[in-house]
């Protein structure tokens, strides 16, 4: 009898330490993340038929478990992927959002001083202090665009060095993923559930959400095989894959994700990471970046080339052509390390800067076919010749054919900003004047008048400072010649221009017969301003897709702008996502300390009662043995 209640008291003894116990673990772990609360379970003991009936026989503790739901579970760590590639993605944009944000001292101002510089210098064009001030102008500006492409390459630099500590995270939670799906598998197979060895797996997944998006299935062993966003496997079992990075072979500037395992390598493409923190990463380093690098780069590159054309067609003040006033931007091509032909190379070159567009460009060699690609929007143009001549570029590939399946890249405008710089040294150098002149004879008995002379471009005309003389047959005939071509029988029209050697005269009024005009070289015309004037006009001109060149810098500015509050707000609402997933998985899986210490003197009590069945136990038992005396 009384050894049954023995029994009866150890096991609630038993149970209620047990409770104590875990009650106790719940408290010291109610701040540890990623611990699950656990709760004991208790089962009545079978019975044992005394005297016809069945009579308890104490408790047992059928198992110790945590408080999980995997449904939520899932949710938080989805969430904690998307939020972690927002933040990691709206962080990066605001770092080339601030790189543009002061609208005094940024490449915007820049720009209107170096075109406000041309216009003063239009009104005193041999003031040598005029021409210093355009030179430092031009200097500023150059180094504004230099400074800024040279930061949007920092943060590149950094990305990747951002990029290549997180993959270090990933491997190394993924290896841990792996040892516990092992010491888990083991524990199971010995019927123990391994709680904390639970919670230490789904706290590693978590983590490697922040780097990576990464999914579990559960095996019936209680391991899990962890897969990334694409479906590629990164742990398997006990066996852990590794992420690394690689130089893209189609373009040394920018790098690729892959997956180890052993001597196989799988390339993810960036759409295939999913999301965490390198996704967030590379879609700044592949998307974001280059838009911006691009759109900057084909502003310097318009901006110096047409400035350049117009420097080149006037005067300096010694006499001299203009020479080019920014030292000249050339696209960058090349192809890829993979190529099959590596004598097959590519070259490109400016034909008209007005038509540049904002985007890198690839050539692929397939079934014979040319196909080049504009990558801002992926339209196409095919060609059975190796060569394009599309958006303001020529593009040529030489020693083919290629093999098949060969891949070029062309980066027309991508390392434009930082790699301009002026050529002008001197303030002497500066082409303010025209180098013709026109004048009328000094016995015109008609009223035709000079309304402009202006160098037509893009290139100068070898004649165009020879002695021209334009002789009127009428009012409505003229014959012109320099010495070398004339031409008879020309049609005059007053507003239209006549174009001749490379300059085009417009006049007004009506000539008489025998009315004469000369066009000569402007010698020492150290005063004329013309050409100053007509640099200072460039400033309004539709230059860049379709607009002016400060307007194309305040587009850049507000992409810049828009991209970052876009990112901002996607954060803000991936983070209130995140912490609602977090506060549901909480609610089912935290540890509630008021709750925890109210069991704490439930099981105290039960403690204490278990207790005193035994002391009841003992003292029937003495009292049995006193009788027996």
């Amino acid at each position: 009898m009384s050894s049954g209640i023995f029994s009866i008291g150890t096991s609630a003894l038993n149970a209620a330490y047990v409770a104590l116990r875990t009650a106790g673990n719940n408290v010291a772990n109610a701040s540890t993340p990623g611990y699950s609360r656990q709760t004991v379970l208790l089962s009545a003991q079978v019975g044992a038929v005394i005297g016809g009936s069945y009579v308890g026989q104490g408790v047992a503790v059928s198992d110790v478990r945590r408080s999980y739901d995997a449904f939520l579970n899932r949710a938080a760590t989805s969430a904690q992927a998307a939020s972690s590639s927002a933040d990691a993605r709206s962080t990066q944009l605001a770092q080339v959002d601030n790189l543009f944000a002061d609208p005094t001292a940024g490449i915007g101002a820049a720009i209107n001083s170096f075109f406000q510089q041309t216009q003063s210098l239009s009104q005193q064009p041999a003031d040598s202090a005029s021409r210093q001030a355009l030179l430092s102008s031009a200097n500023q500006l150059a180094s504004g665009f230099a400074d800024a492409g040279s930061r949007l390459q920092e943060f590149r630099s950094s990305t990747d060095t951002q990029i290549r500590l997180e993959i270090d995270s990933v491997n190394r939670y993924a290896s841990q993923i792996a040892t516990l799906n092992d010491q888990i598998a083991l524990a199971r197979g010995s019927g123990r559930e391994p709680n904390d060895l639970l919670d230490q797996r789904d706290t590693a997944l978590r983590s490697l959400n922040e780097s990576v998006r990464a999914t579990s299935v559960e095996q019936t062993d209680g391991s899990i095989n962890v897969f990334l966003g694409s479906g590629q496997s990164l742990v398997v079992g006990g066996r852990a894959m590794k992420l690394a990075t690689q130089v893209d072979p189609k373009d040394p500037t920018s790098i690729q994700i892959a997956v180890q395992d052993g001597s196989s390598v799988s390339v993810l493409s960036p759409s295939m990471v999913g999301g965490g923190k390198i996704g967030g990463l590379l879609q700044f380093r592949l998307q974001d970046l280059p838009a911006v690098e691009n759109e900057l780069g084909r502003l310097a590159v318009t901006l110096s080339n047409q400035v350049n054309i117009q420097h080149q067609l006037g005067n300096d003040r010694n006499g001299n052509p203009g020479g080019l006033f920014f030292n000249s931007i050339q696209p960058t091509a090349f192809a890829a390390t993979t190529n099959g032909n590596v004598a097959t190379s590519i070259s490109a070159s400016f034909t008209d800067t007005t038509q540049l567009q904002a985007s890198d460009y690839r050539v692929d060699f397939a079934g014979g076919q040319y196909t080049l690609t504009r990558l801002a929007d992926n339209t196409s143009w095919t060609s059975a010749t190796p060569s394009f001549n599309q958006d303001g570029l020529a593009i040529t590939l030489s020693n083919t054919p290629p093999a098949n399946g060969d891949t070029f890249m062309i980066q027309a405008v991508r390392g434009g900003a930082r790699t301009l710089s002026v050529a002008v040294t001197q303030p002497s150098e500066i082409a303010a004047a025209s180098p013709v002149r026109v004048s009328a004879a000094s016995g015109n008995t008609g009223s035709v008048g000079v309304d402009s002379l202006n160098v037509a471009g893009p290139t100068r005309n070898a004649a165009l400072a020879n002695n021209t003389t334009i002789t009127f047959t009428g009012a409505n005939t003229y014959n012109i010649s320099d010495g070398v071509t004339t031409l008879t029988g020309q049609t005059y029209t007053a507003g239209q221009p006549i174009t001749f050697n490379g300059w085009q005269l417009t006049l007004h009024g009506t000539p008489a017969n025998g009315d004469q005009l000369n066009v000569a070289p402007n010698t020492g015309g150290i005063g004329d301003n013309r050409n100053a004037l007509a640099l200072s006009a460039l400033q309004n001109q539709a230059l860049v897709g379709g607009g002016q060149l400060i307007s194309a810098f305040s587009s850049v500015v507000a992409r810049v702008g828009a991209e970052t509050q876009s990112a901002q707000s996607l954060g803000k609402t991936q983070d209130s996502i995140l912490q609602d997933a977090l506060n549901a998985e909480s609610s089912v899986s935290g540890v509630n300390l008021d709750e925890e210490a109210s069991r704490l003197i439930q099981y105290q009590q039960q403690y204490q009662a278990a207790a005193k069945v035994i002391a009841t136990g003992r003292a029937i038992f003495d009292e049995i043995l006193s009788i027996m005396q």
